[in-house]
């Protein structure tokens, strides 16, 4: 390891033991511009020779405890998996994007025709491909933060009163994003983006556990929902709303997360536990594609096919649109 920061105990055996069962080495890095959940740039993802952990040059004490010790469990389940089974994740091909981007026209082509104003044409064909990366990175993130959280909460008590805040402070950015676009988006993928963190914090809330974390506590949209009737729940000025069906959608996710996520959070920091970890994840994530009917907007690759493909993503979306609208679209 190579750093020169006052590091607690167990952040700095946790970081000796991943690097000695990786057989690998991890430098922890302070940037002020840094993403607040932090950055892994990994050899298992990168062409790189070294793990770098990047965190916010202002995070101290415990909070920076917590960011290393999150993406030193990811970097532990992706060293795992490529020393077991191969490491993989979900990438993209020109004929994926063409499925994904087809099917958000279809279903946007069904909500514009109930809007009293309908989305200039340029703005709904700019929407088709920012919608697919969207989910693209919401599936390759999403079904390894209960994975990850759940595996800290049990394996490094010290850090929970951390964690606690961190997830409440996640849980209500990631529901108000997109929340602003809500009259633009189809509505079935605002609610099926919503439902996947309802789902995620739900989970969390009963597996750490904290009621704090609950969403309808936790989330101010769904705070409507915390002490309604079932008879007024049922009403249809509850039913036809966005949050309302998120809510229906994510108790289902919540559902196939419970049955995917049967693990045992406190068991033995082994290669082959982490490579279980990775392979849950990789069920959790087909369940979940599954359920959105996205199965085939991105296949399973190697890392580098994913860093080929986002090197042709202007490309991918041009020739996606081609498909959709033929002449219609101007080469550009």
């Amino acid at each position: 390891m190579k750093t020169n920061m006052p590091l607690s105990k167990p952040i700095r055996r946790f970081i000796s033991e991943t690097e000695r069962m990786l057989d690998t080495e991890i430098t922890l890095l302070r940037k002020p511009d840094a993403a607040p959940g932090g950055t892994l740039v990994d050899v298992y993802t990168y062409n790189i020779d070294k793990n770098i952990i990047i965190f916010p040059a202002n995070y101290i004490g415990l909070l920076k405890d917590f960011v290393i010790a999150k993406q030193c469990t990811h970097l532990f389940i992706k060293g795992a998996a490529a020393k077991k089974s191969g490491y993989k994740i979900c990438s993209f091909t020109s004929d994926s994007v063409y499925t994904g981007m087809r099917q958000i026209y279809l279903d946007a082509l069904k909500d514009e025709v109930n809007k009293d104003k309908k989305l200039p044409v340029k703005k709904l064909l700019e929407m088709l491909f920012i919608l697919y990366r969207q989910f693209h990175e919401d599936i390759n993130e999403l079904p390894w933060n209960p994975i990850v959280n759940a595996r800290i909460y049990y394996r490094m008590s010290q850090l929970r009163k951390t964690q606690l805040y961190i997830l409440l402070k996640d849980g209500k950015q990631d529901m108000d994003e997109m929340s602003d676009m809500m009259d633009i988006v189809p509505r079935r993928y605002f609610v099926l983006d919503k439902s996947m963190f309802y789902a995620r914090d739900l989970y969390l809330a009963k597996t750490l556990p904290s009621d704090k974390l609950t969403p309808v506590v936790n989330i101010p949209q769904m705070k409507k929902f915390d002490h309604l009737e079932v008879k007024e729940m049922l009403t249809t000025r509850w039913t036809h709303t966005a949050w309302y069906q998120s809510k229906v959608f994510g108790d289902n996710m919540l559902t196939i997360m419970e049955k995917h996520l049967d693990v045992d959070w406190s068991g033995d920091a082994t290669l082959d536990y982490y490579a279980t970890l990775y392979e849950t994840g990789v069920s959790l994530t087909n369940a979940l594609l599954a359920y959105m009917s996205m199965k085939d907007w991105f296949i399973w690759e190697k890392p580098k096919h994913l860093l080929a493909a986002q090197e042709k993503m202007a490309i991918y979306e041009q020739d996606a649109l081609k498909r959709i609208f033929g002449d219609l679209i101007e080469d550009t």
